[in-house]
């Protein structure tokens, strides 16, 4: 292919090259349109194989096909896919500013509400091609267009997967840029919207640290970080922010987000500080402080002798008897006088009665030293022959467990093969009846454990569903089972904060909603026992005193307020606040005016 650009192609007037990469894009005119165009050629390398040509020319089809399809503001439209002998070429809409790479390069990092703002509307851009069937795979600042009106639009869909149609690309290979892949992209696994998501985190982290999260030297290292690494906490992003960040860079696509709309939401309530965590409610006024003894003054206690039972008389302690006298042994005592002790001092010689003692003979030995001397060898030998037989059947009882064993992981390898052909495209309920069944007939605890994470994840996904539909009851239902199923997975416990937390939001009835915040706090307690990162571990404890002061402070607008209750709730809630944080301070104040 010459170097040159053509003069034009198809009805379209080539202006000039944009740029040259895998493929060519020329900036171009369309005379019919009277517009101006972006057309992208597809560019066939020397020397390859009529197989190698053939599937170049199926990608660039299922490109065009692929953003052909898509009709969004936040997407790069494509009008039209043509070819002019050899040549394969479609013309798409000519974007003018430039790429969030260059702005990146340039700025360094981004102010959080722009970085928010870009995401959100690829989110959006997302949103509409994951709707359409589209995954796009490639999701980076180098496929990001900053129009001159601030506008974002996706480009390059390159290596789209249409998830209607079967898809090129085999199992194990592995398509795009290493550093934004998802951890199921990097082990050539099957993936869907929620890859793209992990990217869109990936950016975003770029976008406020100005550093990719998972950095490296070489492709090893950035695939190993990507599936073994946990990103360090941006220190630009405020709390809520981070929470976003965090759930989209998730290693398990099941604990990710499920769509692009509910990230954008995600970021959107994040952005305004809204959410069940950022309620925080007004102390109550100062109360009269009262005792527990009304208006007679406590008890002292420095009086030894004071009687805490007035009913009864006061008893003074007595004074322990004096030991007993000892006196030294006399071996050498003979009869004497009786009015002395035995064997006491100054006591008159001959005291004590003491007869002469002649030792016995010594008797003779029960067992001949021949007959022990036999009785020992035959010991030695029944422990000899009691120890082989031993060995002998330690031998059979473990050969009978190898066979056990490896009967047990050939029953294993076959159910564990049906738990992977369930279709993830089965509804949810399925899903879970089929893989509970499935998981009864595992003999294995490896394999029990490794079901039971994957039905907790099922349940999870279940809840979720219940929560957007405001399904209360069975979102509880379906978080309790998966807490319970797999017990020390703390992001079981977080969804249970944060419906707890929405519920009482919506709560009118303030008994009701005094428990719900109650359980809230309860549940995001159980999530810092089970979280092992220190900072996923703080972020639930402030959750929870948020919670635990909430509680406190609709207790003390009851009624009859419990003060001990009250007083609890709020020593819980300085338990779990972090050192400086607004809520502690709050907390504070509420104790202060407490006491």
């Amino acid at each position: 292919m010459s170097n040159s650009p053509p003069t034009t192609l198809g009805k379209y007037q080539i202006i000039r090259e944009i740029a040259r990469s895998n493929d060519i894009v020329y900036e171009a005119y369309d005379p019919l349109m009277n517009r101006r165009v972006a057309i992208k050629e597809l560019a066939m390398p020397g020397g390859s194989t009529p197989q190698q040509r053939e599937d170049r020319i199926n990608r660039f089809k299922r490109e065009a096909q692929a953003a052909g399809t898509l009709n969004h503001p936040n997407i790069m439209t494509v009008y039209e896919l043509g070819q002019e002998g050899d040549r394969f070429f479609m013309a798409m809409e000519y974007l003018d500013g430039h790429t969030l790479r260059n702005e990146i390069d340039t700025q360094g990092f981004l102010p959080v509400d722009k970085a928010v703002e870009y995401a959100t509307q690829v989110l959006k851009g997302l949103e509409h091609a994951h709707k359409q069937g589209v995954v796009h795979r490639d999701i980076k600042p180098d496929n990001i267009q900053i129009l001159s009106n601030g506008t974002i639009k996706i480009t390059d869909f390159g290596i789209a997967r249409l998830t209607f149609q079967p898809n090129l690309t085999m199992d194990g290979q592995v398509f795009g840029t290493p550093s934004y892949m998802s951890p199921e992209q990097v082990v050539g696994k099957d993936i869907d919207a929620r890859s793209d998501l992990f990217s869109v985190g990936v950016v975003l982290y770029e976008m406020i640290g100005g550093q990719k999260p998972f950095a490296g030297d070489s492709v090893v290292t950035i695939t190993y970080a990507i599936m073994n690494k946990e990103p360090d906490r941006l220190s630009q992003a405020n709390y809520q922010i981070w929470q976003v960040i965090a759930r989209a860079l998730d290693k398990s696509p099941g604990l990710r987000y499920a769509n692009a709309s509910e990230m954008s939401r995600a970021l959107e309530d994040a952005q305004m500080g809204t959410g069940p965590a950022g309620v925080v409610l007004a102390p109550p006024p100062a109360q009269p402080q009262t005792t527990v003894y009304g208006n007679q003054a406590p008890p002292q206690l420095g009086n030894p002798y004071l009687n805490p039972y007035p009913n009864q008389p006061a008893q003074m302690p007595q004074a322990p008897a004096p030991p007993p006298v000892a006196y030294p042994y006399n071996p050498y005592s003979q009869p004497g006088p009786a009015n002395f002790p035995p064997h006491a001092p100054g006591a008159p010689p001959g005291f004590g009665n003491v007869p002469v003692f002649y030792p016995p003979p010594p008797r003779q030995p029960l067992i001949k030293p021949e007959t022990k001397q036999f009785i020992g060898k035959l010991f030695v030998s029944l422990l000899v022959i009691g120890a082989l037989f031993g060995l002998i059947i330690v031998g059979i009882n473990t050969i009978s467990k190898v066979i056990e064993k490896t009967s047990a992981q050939r029953h294993d390898f076959d159910v564990v093969k049906e738990i992977k052909s369930i279709r993830t495209d089965l509804p949810i309920d399925e899903q879970i009846r089929q893989l509970e069944s499935l998981r009864g007939r595992l003999q294995g605890d490896v394999q029990k454990k490794e079901a039971d994470a994957n039905l907790a994840v099922l349940y999870e996904r279940q809840g979720r569903a219940a929560f957007e539909r405001r399904d209360w009851l069975r979102a509880e239902t379906s978080y309790q089972e998966a807490s319970r199923i797999d017990p020390d997975n703390s992001a079981y416990y977080t969804d249970l904060g944060s419906l707890y937390a929405s519920r009482a939001d919506q709560e009118q009835d303030p008994q009701q909603k005094t428990t719900f915040w109650q359980q809230s706090a309860q549940a995001w307690e159980s999530a810092t026992t089970k979280e092992p990162n220190a900072e996923k571990r703080a972020s639930y404890g402030q959750a929870a005193a948020v919670a635990y002061y909430n509680y406190a402070v609709l207790l003390s607008q009851s009624s009859n307020p419990p003060a001990e209750e009250i007083r609890t709730a709020l020593y819980l809630a300085q338990q779990y606040a972090p050192p400086g944080s607004d809520i502690l301070k709050r907390v504070q104040e509420f104790q202060a005016n407490l006491n």
